[in-house]
């Protein structure tokens, strides 16, 4: 779905949600809108994309107000017919004509629009503890749920480190966390060469770069709402390959031996490699809060766990000052 086609969308669901008497805002990306009613609340995806709609689709939202917990119900507004899912509310191109017309409608009337929502399948909800208080406002507070580090540095400290007076918007960065065991030994000539090794760091999924990732420090949970969830652009069959080769790589071994023959004395050489069915490597994705901080033509991006300034940026085209 082209930006000016979604933005046209996501105005039009907005008056329609407005109608039916919602309390609707917009929200950054991946998401369009959140919209609060009196007995539910809503997450709202214009897209086309099959990943985003795979992504949206299978994560929770979460809202929490006063001491009120609720699961927020999926709509996604698609023009790809073809579209499947199982925890969405999926409104296509005719629901989007019948909606907005009865909202206009409604307008006219000065009514309130009344909306047939039907709970998507395996969609929950947590039941109330209590009523809130009507001063409360509410606002969503809680994201998807995806393992990651903890946000440890807040916007304002982001800023600062980043020494730029603008705007500041959480991202949180996908990285394959891995671990890897290698196992299997080789007898040459009386000698043992082994290659039993193990390790684990974390890729970076859009840039490659390395990490180490703490596993007891991994948070597996809501994000903050409104963050910007990105999308990796290393797949796992690549990242699994690139790690077998470097490990295989730093177990090879060149021996050296001496023998006698006769009243000569030789010496041979041999490289040793593991046998790569003896090393497996495990994948999991971890995300990592990044502070984009940008002011002007500037941006600096901080990482929300360490407050470490980056020094190579997560999007191409974007210079890091």
């Amino acid at each position: 779905m082209e930006s000016g086609t979604r933005e046209k969308a996501r105005n039009v669901l907005k008056r329609i949600l407005a109608a039916a008497s919602y309390d609707v805002e917009e929200v950054g990306d991946p998401l369009d809108l959140s919209a609060i009613g009196s007995e539910d609340a809503l997450v709202v995806l214009c897209s086309d994309d099959p990943e985003t709609i795979e992504n949206f689709d299978s994560m929770t939202y979460r809202l929490r107000t006063g001491e009120e917990d609720w699961v927020c119900r999926k709509l996604l507004f698609t023009l790809d017919s073809a579209v499947q899912t199982e925890d969405c509310i999926l409104w296509g191109p005719d629901e989007f004509v019948r909606y907005a017309g009865r909202a206009a409608l409604a307008e006219v009337l000065g009514q309130s629009l009344i909306l047939d929502l039907p709970p998507p399948a395996g969609a929950v909800r947590r039941g109330r503890i209590e009523a809130a208080p009507a001063a409360v406002e509410e606002e969503p507070q809680e994201g998807p749920e995806l393992p990651h580090l903890p946000v440890q540095v807040p916007e304002k400290r982001a800023c600062g480190i980043a020494g730029v007076h603008g705007t500041a918007k959480c991202r949180f960065i996908p990285y394959w966390n891995y671990r890897y065991v290698s196992t299997g030994e080789r007898e040459v000539k009386d000698r043992l060469v082994s290659f039993d090794a193990e390790g684990a760091g974390a890729i970076n999924a859009i840039n490659g770069l390395k990490m180490e990732i703490n596993p007891d420090e991994i948070e597996r949970g809501p994000v903050p709402f409104g963050s910007e969830i990105v999308s990796a652009r290393l797949v796992r069959e690549d990242v699994e390959e690139q790690l077998v080769r470097e490990v295989m790589d730093r177990l090879t071994q060149r021996v050296r031996f001496r023998y006698e023959k006769g009243d000569a004395i030789f010496y041979e050489e041999k490289t040793l490699k593991p046998d790569r069915n003896n090393i497996t490597v495990d994948l999991e994705t971890v995300y990592v809060p990044v502070w984009q901080v940008r002011g002007g033509s500037k941006i600096v991006e901080v990482n929300g766990f360490t407050g470490e300034v980056l020094s190579m940026p997560m999007d191409e085209g974007v210079e890091l000052l």
